[in-house]
């Protein structure tokens, strides 16, 4: 089945299951936003249909989690950057330029930095809590939420290929019919070490 199939059978099943283009569950459409970077450049998510997956983070300047997480985010943008974009959006909440403009300095952040000053995006986003994390595959489509593998750059290939509903959050045509666990939710303090171990 070509690509161009897979991807109409895709939106089909979205089209007829009335899932909303404002939804952030697996499968759907990613919602759309324009923004702009610290540095105040134009953000646009559908610049990147076509070309790049995007790892979607939404976070803030005094959330412990965020910050244990930075190594991993700054890794997979040294390694990964011309396959997926890393994205960080501050939901604003409690926070203001200023302090992610430190954040950045003090962390030597190599990625895009976005705040959301009156969090319209993290609403659109459904995010009540941080970090919340999303996976949108090169057609725009939520692969993950939250729970993104470990092992991220074994799944890049996945999210250039067609989305397959029910195929394990979208997992390429190679292992569409394999069937995968969901990976199990961990703990703080399990993943306390783990970040730096997508590249083995």
């Amino acid at each position: 089945m070509s690509g161009t199939i897979l991807r109409a059978c895709a939106l089909l099943v979205m089209l007829v299951t009335g899932q909303s283009s404002f939804a952030t569950v697996i499968g759907d459409v990613a919602p759309s936003f324009e923004l702009r970077t610290i540095d105040g450049k134009p953000l646009n998510l559908s610049d990147y249909h076509g070309n790049k997956a995007v790892y979607l983070v939404f976070w803030n300047t005094w959330c412990s989690y965020c910050i244990e997480k930075t190594p991993r985010y700054k890794k997979l943008e040294e390694e990964f950057g011309d396959r997926i974009e890393i994205i960080a959006i501050n939901t604003g909440w409690s926070d203001s330029q200023v302090q992610i403009e430190q954040y950045r300095n003090q962390h030597e952040t190599n990625y895009l930095l976005v705040f959301d000053d009156e969090a319209v995006v993290t609403k659109r986003y459904e995010v009540h809590a941080v970090p919340t994390e999303f996976i949108i595959d090169v057609d725009g489509i939520v692969r993950y939420r939250d729970h993104v593998p470990k092992y991220v750059a074994a799944h890049i290939p996945d999210w250039f290929q067609p989305y397959i509903p029910g195929s394990n959050h979208g997992a390429g045509l190679a292992n569409a019919c394999e069937i995968v666990a969901t990976p199990t939710p961990k703990t703080p303090d399990s993943l306390a070490g783990a970040w730096f171990d997508d590249f083995k």
